[in-house]
């Protein structure tokens, strides 16, 4: 039972990895004036916007990977003992998989019937973190949103200008440079927003695929033609 041993833990310990290096990231940004650069330059918020929810979204990540290592656990259990329940009686997609298939083949379907309850748990296992990458994609449009806002500022002084005076001209030049700076600092805010996420999304999406496979092993190497009582019934 070593896979199962060496999958638990792991997935909350590279995102622990990733975490601190995001707060050091945040240190060095808060520490060279970068973050207060943002809130000078960019008028319109929006990449402050970008990065609360580039730390809510780490946050979401951090909680799906405590839950995935959760679940290995429950899968090392499940192979140990038979039953997914460690203790703590919470349930477990791993638990109500072992009895949908004891349910099934108790019904008398046979193994080649239950790809279906094979595609759920596929779903399940990705379920709670499916939505991350809509939001990381979010992320980059906000942050092309900005752009566009950026460049709409930047038009519109060239729009307002009626005369040729130098003034004037030194005027909409401040107004340009500061459409440009919006534009500029939402693409930076979004785009790396957006990666980051990407590479945590990345780890639970990996983190579900191993588990995925360790709960159709542990649960496919199990006897349920014993018995007519669905494990864990009686729990």
């Amino acid at each position: 039972m070593k896979q199962y041993r060496d999958s638990a833990g792991h997935t909350f310990l590279y995102w622990l990895a990733i975490a601190g290096l995001l707060v050091l990231g945040a240190a060095l940004f808060v520490q060279f004036g970068l973050f207060v650069l943002f809130w000078e330059q960019d008028t319109s918020r929006l990449s402050l916007v970008i990065l609360g929810g580039l730390v809510i979204a780490s946050a979401h990540a951090g909680y799906r990977s405590w839950l995935m290592d959760k679940e290995c656990e429950s899968v090392q259990h499940l192979a140990l003992s038979g039953t997914a329940q460690s203790g703590n009686n919470a349930p477990s997609i791993a638990g109500d998989y072992q009895r949908a298939v004891a349910r099934a083949i108790a019904n008398g379907r046979n193994a080649a019937d239950l790809v279906n309850l094979g595609t759920d748990l596929q779903q399940q296992v990705r379920a709670g973190h499916a939505s991350g990458w809509f939001v990381a994609d979010l992320m980059i449009k906000l942050g092309l949103l900005g752009t566009v806002i950026g460049f709409i500022f930047m038009l519109n002084s060239v729009a307002q200008m009626e005369t040729t005076d130098l003034n004037a001209a030194k005027l909409m030049l401040t107004q340009m440079s500061g459409g440009m700076r919006i534009a500029l600092f939402t693409t930076l805010a979004g785009l790396s927003s957006g990666l980051i996420l990407g590479v945590q999304y990345q780890l639970l999406d990996r983190a579900a695929e191993t588990l995925f496979g360790l709960i159709v092993a542990a649960v496919d190497t199990q006897d349920f033609r014993g018995s007519n009582t669905p494990p864990g019934a009686n729990t």
